[in-house]
């Protein structure tokens, strides 16, 4: 609560950012939907979206419609409200309307090559102080920028699904992005309605770069022949809101291991996915969205769910798929362990590299980007109250049994050593 309270109140360095008047976003699925509408609605900005399709474009508009119909049925705005607020949003699919744009939000595919072409175009049609925000989750901002005329006005700004609801966003900026252009992107992220912390420009950036050990580790479990409801139940005990399983079935598992190999070319082996993954893509398993995944979406009768929500079953089509066996040899605390304890182990790494600015940044973005258990405080006030000796004692443990990627980073050793806290 105070680290968030302190963010709010923080500026960019005394910078004066830019007076925003229009902004647009490129994409109009789920997440340039979220977008445009908390820009809208939040911000109170005019927004224009642009797709590639006017169909695309409909979409995103009709969502910002349903999104303000449910309100207005709680009561929470007028029919008048609702009126004035879908007023002020439009779909294209060129870019008329962009000579007065100050700001474009771009949440189009994951592609370098795309990401760039979005620039070239953006910078023909909007003005020379016209800013780019990405909202990649994996490619570098200084990449983007590369081919830029105007790199000093490209940032990343990095939304979690979906955008009208989590409260983290994650600014990103380059080296030569220029000051005025980050205090802007951070007061457009406040006027949103987001809790922003300022990360530094690497692969992953901050949530996904300690997220994506913790998946990993999970999915080896499950490789070990842990069941994927074990090993989520044994997350949601321990305080997680949905289990590491279950997050990149929601996710889309094609989606949230894309990130995988990026990373792994970036920082090494401890990134590496189990190769038995590979036979779920063949087998067209990418989650909830195709209702095809870890889990069976198969629906109950309605008489054998007794008026509750039936808890998740493995889909046992996944064990001889992944050619593991069913053997359940760890306890839920061991499976705890062994995901945390390599979260933990990348947060304390991403601190020792200033990806991020303190560790009430990284608990923020943990506790909002992640659903980090906020009774613990995050992860670094978390490994505060373990103390750096015991984590480190902890790790060494895991690594004699496991292997070198539970070896504690040096950051921590040294830590360690002079028995020094995060705070």
């Amino acid at each position: 609560f105070f680290a968030s309270t302190a963010l709010k109140k923080e500026s960019a360095d005394g910078v004066k950012p830019a007076e925003l008047h229009h902004v647009a976003v490129l994409g109009g699925g789920l997440m340039g939907a979220g977008i445009a509408t908390i820009t809208r609605q939040r911000a109170g900005l005019p927004v224009r979206i642009k797709d590639v399709s006017q169909e695309g474009a409909n979409k995103a508009l009709a969502f910002f419609w349903q999104h303000l119909s449910k309100q207005l049925k709680r009561r929470r705005l007028s029919p008048r409200e609702r009126t004035q607020l879908i007023s002020g949003m439009t779909g294209t699919t060129d870019y008329r309307g962009f000579h007065h744009i100050d700001f474009v939000a771009e949440a189009v595919f994951e592609s370098l090559a795309l990401k760039q072409q979005m620039i070239a175009e953006i910078e023909t049609v909007t003005s020379p102080d016209t800013i780019f925000a990405s909202n990649t989750s994996s490619l570098p901002i200084r990449d983007i920028a590369a081919k830029a005329s105007r790199p000093e006005k490209v940032i990343g700004l990095h939304y979690f699904s979906p955008a009208e609801k989590m409260p983290l966003a994650e600014i990103i900026p380059h080296e030569g992005t220029d000051a005025v252009t980050l205090a802007t992107t951070l007061q457009l992220a406040r006027r949103q309605g987001k809790t922003a912390i300022v990360v530094g420009d690497k692969a992953g950036f901050y949530v996904n770069r300690i997220l994506a050990p913790y998946i990993t580790e999970a999915l080896r479990c499950l490789t070990e022949g842990e069941p994927p409801e074990k090993i989520d139940n044994a997350l949601t005990d321990f305080g997680f809101p949905v289990g590491p399983v279950a997050l990149l079935e929601e996710v889309g598992i094609d989606v949230g291991t894309k990130i995988m190999p990026v990373l792994e070319a970036a920082f090494g082996e401890r990134f590496a996915l189990p190769p038995q993954l590979d036979t779920l893509f063949r087998d067209n398993r990418l989650g909830r969205k195709n209702k095809r995944g870890f889990y069976d979406y198969t629906p109950l009768p309605w008489w054998k769910r007794g008026g509750r929500k039936a808890p998740r079953k493995a889909d046992k089509a996944i064990y001889p798929l992944l050619g593991i066996t069913v053997q359940e040899r760890l306890t839920p605390q061991e499976i705890t362990e062994r995901c945390l304890m390599m979260m933990l182990n990348e947060a304390v790494r991403v601190l020792d590299e200033q990806v991020i600015r303190s560790p009430a940044d990284g608990d923020i973005g943990a506790v909002f980007g992640i659903g980090f258990p906020p009774f613990l405080g995050g992860p670094f006030y978390y490994m505060d109250s373990m103390s750096a000796v015991v984590m480190t004692e902890k790790l060494t443990a895991l690594a004699a049994r496991y292997g070198d990627r539970f070896t504690p980073c040096e950051a921590l050793q040294q830590r360690a050593a002079d028995n020094r806290r995060f705070y």
